[in-house]
């Protein structure tokens, strides 16, 4: 689906063919279609989806990323940290396979340690996602918070054990594998440098969840500020930042966005979403099965996170809850399909990966596995102490 066809072509066409067999009129149809467009929580959502785009390239065009990782190597003595910190702050920019940008810092580290192309893999890959369960400018979180209708921070905050079991889980499968080796003593205030360095590079990233959560400011405002000091500070020429610009305008994006918010509206204004719960109800499916497995499906068949999020959370809505939605259900939606995406075969940063070290995909999917299934624990734990306890 991903290669041969437009996710938000296939939505939109869905979105028309649920009006048809609703027995709307065409023209409320399109009248439809066009308040789901303009109305404000879509514009707001493709334009903090553009500023993050910008943010991401600027700081890769700009040597940023790299300055980073290289600032790392100074300070960090466990050789096992310098194999998946870079992983990690690569994950907290949403860019398409952006598992290869932390690659090459992860193959040079690994190679000093005598790790195998399978285990580079695993750490590269998984410890790169560990942070899409919270991080406010991932694509996924703002539309799942555009669409369930709640500030992003509540879905932040309410995720975040899911990104705790994610870290525990690398580090109880992956990392305690390996053994403790040091570094080598660095010169006299070298690792004092590299701290200097590591933040002078890294401000951007640490202004986000700054300004997000600790001032509670408006996502897209947080990113204009945050874009707009980076400009002031690399002294990038215009020329460049136009280029920049023009690349992160990327329409096939803009447009999955706008038909996600469009068949959410087309399925409130048909009716279907208050039909669903009695059609499940009869076949006496458990709502808890239907909230983790539609989202895995989706997300298992396309890797793609947008993807299970624009395609099943409006569906949900109803076992989520429409007025006052139950965050914990959010949460076990997002840790389905999520899991779905990080097990696909189909996902980009899997498959980009795989080829870089040249792992058998088949011994990095046994690697894989085990974590999944211990956050998925995790998920399906939090809603039953919530349901019996809390």
């Amino acid at each position: 689906m991903k290669k041969k066809l437009d996710l938000g072509l296939i939505i939109l066409i869905i979105s028309f063919l649920v009006g048809i067999f609703s027995k709307l009129r065409i023209s409320l149809i399109l009248k439809n279609f066009f308040l789901a467009t303009v109305e404000p929580l879509t514009l707001n959502v493709v334009g903090a989806i553009i500023l993050i785009l910008i943010l991401g390239n600027l700081l890769n065009k700009t040597g940023i990323l790299r300055n980073i990782n290289s600032s790392l190597e100074t300070f960090i003595k466990d050789r096992r940290l310098t194999l998946i910190i870079p992983s990690i702050l690569m994950g907290l920019l949403p860019v398409a396979a952006g598992a290869m940008l932390s690659a090459p810092v992860v193959e040079e580290s690994g190679n000093k340690i005598g790790l195998n192309a399978e285990t580079k893999t695993f750490l590269n890959y998984w410890f790169r996602h560990i942070w899409e369960y919270v991080w406010p400018i991932y694509p996924a979180l703002i539309l799942a918070a555009a669409i369930v209708n709640v500030p992003i921070q509540e879905i932040m905050l309410n995720q975040f054990p899911l990104t705790l079991s994610s870290i525990i889980a690398g580090f109880i499968f992956g990392i305690r594998k390996i053994p403790y080796r040091s570094k080598s003593k660095d010169k006299s205030g070298e690792s004092i440098r590299g701290i200097y360095r590591f933040f002078f590079y890294a401000w951007p990233i640490f202004a986000i969840i700054i300004l997000v959560l600790v001032f509670k400011l408006n996502l897209i405002l947080s990113l204009l500020i945050i874009v707009a000091s980076t400009l002031v500070t690399t002294k990038i020429k215009m020329k460049k930042v136009l280029l920049i610009i023009k690349n992160s305008l990327s329409w096939r994006i803009v447009s999955l966005i706008i038909s996600v918010m469009i068949f959410k509206r087309m399925l409130e204004v048909s009716g279907i979403l208050l039909i669903l719960p009695k059609i499940f109800n009869h076949l006496g499916i458990s709502p808890l099965l239907i909230l983790f497995f539609l989202p895995f499906f989706i997300g298992l068949l396309t890797g793609v996170t947008s993807a299970f999020v624009g395609v099943t959370f409006p569906l949900l809505l109803p076992f989520i809850g429409m007025k006052n939605p139950n965050l914990t259900y959010v949460m076990l939606c997002y840790a389905g399909g999520f899991s779905g995406v990080l097990l696909s075969p189909l996902h980009l940063c899997l498959i980009v990966t795989k080829d870089y070290f040249k792992a058998d995909l088949v011994k990095v999917y046994r690697l894989i596995f085990l974590p999944v299934i211990f956050v998925i624990i995790v998920a399906f734990g939090i809603v039953f102490v919530k349901q019996n306890f809390g």
